[in-house]
C-alpha cells in the first residue's frame, strides 16, 4: 500500500525538517488523523479483497479487525521508528490519534460497501 510508504517518508524526516511543513499544532495532529484515516480505508479494501472470495460470505467483522490490527501495529511501528530520527521522538499520543483516524477510515469503508453490496443484491 502506498500509504504505508507515504507515512514512512513523513516520519523518517528530521524534526526540523517536519516542522518546516508544519509548526501548528492542531495541524500536524490533522496530518496524522488523515494519514492513518486514509490507511484504515485502504486497509479494509485491501482485505476484504484478500479474504473475499465469495461477497455473499464476507466476514465483515474479521476483515475490520484485521485492517484495524494492521493499522495500528503500522502506527506503533511508525512512533518506535521516530525514536531513532533526529530531532523526533514516539509518542503514544499520536499512536491513539493515529488509531482514530484508522477507526474512523475503516467504519466509512464499511458504509460504503454495504451501501454498494445492498445495491448489488
Amino acid at each position: 500500500m502506498i500509504i504505508c510508504i507515504i507515512i514512512f517518508l513523513f516520519s523518517h524526516q528530521a524534526g526540523y525538517e517536519s516542522s518546516k511543513i508544519s509548526d501548528n499544532f492542531f495541524i500536524r495532529k490533522l496530518g496524522h488523523f488523515s494519514e492513518y484515516f486514509i490507511l484504515g480505508f485502504s486497509a479494509f479494501n485491501y482485505f476484504t479483497n484478500i479474504f473475499s472470495k465469495n461477497l455473499n460470505k464476507i466476514n465483515i467483522s474479521k476483515i475490520a479487525f484485521t485492517g484495524f490490527s494492521f493499522s495500528v501495529l503500522y502506527a506503533i511501528s511508525d512512533e518506535f521508528h521516530q525514536i531513532f530520527i533526529a530531532d523526533r521522538d514516539g509518542n503514544i499520543k499520536d499512536v491513539f490519534i493515529d488509531s482514530l483516524g484508522v477507526f474512523i477510515g475503516i467504519s466509512l469503508a464499511i458504509l460504503i460497501f454495504r451501501f454498494c453490496f445492498r445495491k448489488e443484491s
